[in-house]
Order: structure tokens, then C-alpha cells, then sequence
């Protein structure tokens, strides 16, 4: 349900437009001790309806949203985020005239009294509901003159959340005309390469956690969905952006598994047994974190089988070819249908193998930092299937 409070008393307005436009530059604002937090959540399409924001480049309603179902496996459709089946207009995108961004990229209304959901990832919760609302004041905002965009996401400093949320706003932008200053995460090797890709000569306004931004002019392009809910449209703007990266890897197996040691959380329990099971049938067992993103993507054109725990590395799924093969393992206190949703958008043969038990699938974003185990004798099953 969109609110539409535009009248709230007390609402505070900083009007940046008084600082200097020559060019991009950040005024702290000392002379509010603090903003009032945001009480509801609302579309960027809400917002230019009540006057707060104006479409640079509108949406196109029902074209080209995310599918709520899942071909590979519809069992899993019931374990994506529920916001995966709002209508979404990826190429959309807002100017918002003093528009602020908190933290991640969470992007709010000049007077700060909403939150722009569907542009302001949060796991978990509603299209209704945001963190941020249960604040009860913000750090004053600092003021930053001229044009900036947003790109940034919740997570986005995560290699899957960059790829599948950031890049592809950073691709609308581009094909929209030329690049403003941006907020976004730009620290990653492969944040770098894009940007250079992308033709971006600005500056970059790292996103820092709590932080409080009021720009002269916010431009904010539509997110292309939920995490892994991109479809084949968006896929293909991903491929043909990466098209000139090319790459020599060390090697070019056709049966990988993505291993987890160097991850930090959700290792695989009996990876050794895994990887030595899997050894035998010829996979080669790869750490995504120990190659370059051009690597990763040479890597991911070329193989034919992929096997792996849940995990940020199978974004690389939007590099693979029609038909490669997708076995993604689960532990049962967290199973995410993303990828496979990806995979559908994809075209991939995809299969899940959730740990056995009594207990239903669980999807509760807290669990998603247990480590677990594989079942080897179902994945050799599942293996024999192919």
C-alpha cells in the first residue's frame, strides 16, 4: 500500500540549492541538529505522482518485470523474497530536486518523511516495510551540489548484489546519456573495470554506513528487481556490457565447483569429501575469490557443469551459455530461490539439493550464516540424472 504524506508537520526541508553548482561538492549542514527519520514507505512512481520527483526517462507498466515463477524448479518460487513478484520497471528513471540517500543507498523524499521502497533493498520485510522507519531521527544531512546518481544498494558491496543490482543501473544509466558523480560501491576490482567500461569520468561517493546525503539534483534509475530476479532482457544487457572483457584463465575446465573455504560464513562442512567426490567424476574445484572478475566471466562462458553451495559466485550464472548445467546446494535453515530464478532468466538446467530432514525448508535471512553439509550420495544421484 503507497502512503502519501507529503503534508507531515515538522518534516525538514534543507534546501541545497543555494550551494555552489559549479561543480559537485558536499556541504556539511550544522545548522539542523538532526532530521526526523522516515514513518513510511512509498514508490518512486508515488513520489512523482504527489510532486516530489519528475521521470527523466518513465516507466513502461508491465514491460519487462521480473516472472514470478520458476521453470527450473517451482517448488523454490515459494522460497524467493515476496517482493520478486512486484511489476518492475528497470529502465525507469526519477530525478528527485533535494532527494536524500542514507546509508547503503536507501533513497528518500526531499522532506525525508518516506522511504522510496522499491528502490531501497530490505531483506526480508514487505514492500511496506523498511528498517529505516524505526529510527526515530537521522544524522543532518550533508549537502551536495549539482547532479548526482545513485546506484548504490543494500549489500552492494557484495560481489552478487554489485552484479545484479548496481551494474545494471549503472548500464541504464549509461545508454540513458552521460554519467553524473555517483553514489556507489566502487572500492572491488571489477566495480573499477566497469566503471571504466562504462565511460564514467566523475566522482565516486563511496556509500558509508548511516550516512546522510541531500543532493541538488538526485537522479535514481529503477532497480532491475529483487536480488537474482532480472530476466532474460536484463541478462542480455549484462552480457553484451561485458562482451569486450576478455580473459586467459589459468585454466578453462568444463566441471567446476565453487568452493567456500575463503568465504566467512556458510562453509560446507564436509567440503574436503566433496571436492574429492567430485574430483573423481572430473570437476575441478575453483575459488572465485582468488580470480579477477574478467577471469571469473572467462571462466563461466566456457563451462558446461556447475556445482556449488549457495553462494554470491553463481551471479556468474548471467555469463554461462544456454543449457549449462546447475546443481546449487542447500543447508535446510536457509534455502534462497534466487538462483534459481537467475538460472531460469538464463535459460540453465537447473536443480537444487536441500540437506534431508523433517523440518520445513527454512528462510529466515539469519540463518543464512550456518555452515552445513552436502549430502554426497544425493549429488552423485542428482550427477548420474545428467
Amino acid at each position: 500500500m503507497e502512503r502519501q504524506l507529503w503534508g507531515f508537520p515538522g518534516a525538514v526541508f534543507v534546501d541545497c540549492r543555494s550551494a555552489r553548482r559549479s561543480k559537485t561538492s558536499v556541504v556539511q549542514n550544522s545548522d539542523v541538529p538532526f532530521s526526523p527519520a522516515p514513518i513510511a514507505c512509498e514508490t518512486l512512481a508515488s513520489l512523482v505522482a504527489r510532486g516530489g520527483a519528475s521521470w527523466l526517462r518513465a516507466p513502461v507498466l508491465g514491460a519487462d518485470q521480473p516472472k514470478s515463477d520458476v521453470r527450473a524448479n517451482p517448488q523454490l518460487a515459494d522460497y524467493a523474497d515476496p517482493q520478486a513478484r512486484m511489476s518492475g520497471a528497470s529502465e525507469a528513471i526519477a530525478l528527485i530536486k533535494g532527494g536524500r540517500v542514507y546509508g547503503d543507498g536507501i533513497v528518500l523524499a526531499p522532506d525525508c518523511v518516506t522511504v522510496a521502497r522499491d528502490v531501497s533493498l530490505d531483506f526480508g520485510r514487505t514492500g511496506e516495510g523498511h528498517w529505516l522507519l524505526q529510527e526515530q531521527k537521522l544524522r543532518p544531512p550533508e549537502l551536495i551540489a549539482g547532479q548526482v546518481a545513485v546506484l548504490a544498494t543494500a549489500l552492494g558491496g557484495s560481489y552478487a548484489h554489485w552484479l545484479l543490482d548496481e551494474l545494471p543501473r549503472l548500464i541504464s544509466l549509461r545508454e540513458f546519456g552521460e554519467l553524473p558523480d555517483l553514489i556507489t560501491h566502487a572500492h572491488a576490482e571489477g566495480c573499477q573495470m566497469a566503471l571504466k567500461l562504462a565511460g564514467f569520468r566523475g566522482r565516486v561517493i563511496e556509500p558509508v554506513r548511516r550516512k546522510h546525503l541531500q543532493v541538488d539534483e538526485l537522479m535514481v534509475p529503477a532497480l532491475p528487481g529483487w536480488v537474482g530476479c532480472v530476466n532474460a532482457a536484463h541478462v542480455q544487457r549484462l552480457v553484451d556490457f561485458a562482451a569486450p572483457i576478455q580473459a586467459s584463465p589459468a585454466y578453462t575446465p568444463e566441471r567446476i565447483y565453487i568452493s567456500r573455504a575463503l568465504a566467512q560464513r556458510r562453509h560446507v562442512e564436509n567440503e574436503s569429501a566433496v571436492s574429492a567426490a567430485l574430483s573423481d567424476q572430473g570437476f575441478t574445484c575453483v575459488q572465485l575469490e582468488r580470480l579477477s572478475w574478467a577471469e571469473q566471466i572467462a571462466l563461466f562462458r566456457g563451462v558446461k557443469i556447475v556445482v556449488a553451495p549457495h553462494g554470491a559466485g553463481l551471479a556468474n550464472l548471467v555469463f554461462a551459455r544456454p543449457g549449462t548445467r546447475v546443481i546449487e546446494c542447500f543447508g535446510r535453515d536457509y534455502v534462497n530461490g534466487c538462483f534459481a530464478q537467475l538460472a531460469d532468466a538464463c535459460e540453465l538446467d537447473y536443480t537444487p539439493i536441500v540437506a534431508p530432514g523433517d523440518d520445513p525448508w527454512g528462510t529466515n535471512p539469519k540463518s543464512n550464516r550456518r555452515d552445513f553439509t552436502i549430502e554426497i550420495d544425493a549429488l552423485r544421484a542428482t550427477l548420474g540424472a545428467t
